[in-house]
């Protein structure tokens, strides 16, 4: 069985109505506006390469119509504390399950503590806090969500980062960047089941919904 492979996507910050974003190591500075139509343009370009590539999880690529997304929104982009993960290096390791029975070994990296400002704009947010995991390719969020699973795949999402998008232990959460593991469409692949401490009792409409075959 395959592994499931980590996609990183774009990271972006909200300041001001406007959005800055790191894209091939440069910082840039763009409207809300302009943000939306790049992550359009990216979420296209993922369906071209789960259409033609052979290294797609799609079996049936001859009737695939494109992946589901919730609409963009601005309020799912927010900037979050990381908290480092205090233990010994021996008890940051640990064995994550997979979707096939197996395990992977992920370390502890820390927490994203963050809250979600669309919640209430009167009474005081509440904040959550993800498990972030550290492995060879990066730093990945893996979480699930109360649209989970009637909306969104109930193995979880992924969220990925590299280290150096921790500054000042702040770390931006684009949830509009969720997406699917590769086993949400094909069986033949394993994946990291998200920790029982990454399942948010609220609902985070942004990112990818669950894969439908579309008429």
């Amino acid at each position: 069985m395959l592994k499931n492979k980590f996609l990183l996507g774009l990271i972006a910050v909200v300041i001001l109505g406007v959005i800055g974003y790191t894209f091939f190591g440069e910082e840039t500075t763009v409207s809300v506006a302009d943000y939306i139509a790049q992550l359009e343009k990216e979420r296209k370009e993922k369906d071209n390469f789960y259409r033609n590539s052979d290294s797609s999880p799609i079996q049936d690529k001859a009737n695939f119509k494109g992946l589901n997304y919730f609409t963009p929104n601005a309020d799912y982009k927010v900037v979050a504390t990381v908290v480092p993960y205090h233990s010994s290096a021996q008890d940051k390791q640990v064995a994550v399950p997979m979707t096939d029975g197996s395990t992977t070994t992920y370390e502890k990296y820390g927490f994203a503590e963050f809250t979600l400002p669309h919640e209430s704009k009167a009474a005081e947010l509440n904040v959550y806090r993800l498990l972030i995991y550290k492995h060879e390719k990066g730093l990945s969020i893996l979480f699930r969500d109360a649209t989970a699973p009637q909306e969104t795949y109930g193995g979880g999402r992924y969220l990925d980062f590299k280290t150096d998008d921790i500054k000042d232990s702040k770390l931006t959460l684009d949830f509009n960047l969720a997406y699917n593991p590769y086993c949400a469409y094909n069986h033949t692949f394993a994946c990291p089941i998200p920790p029982k401490e990454n399942t948010l009792p609220v609902r985070v409409e942004a990112g990818e919904k669950i894969f439908e075959k579309k008429e």
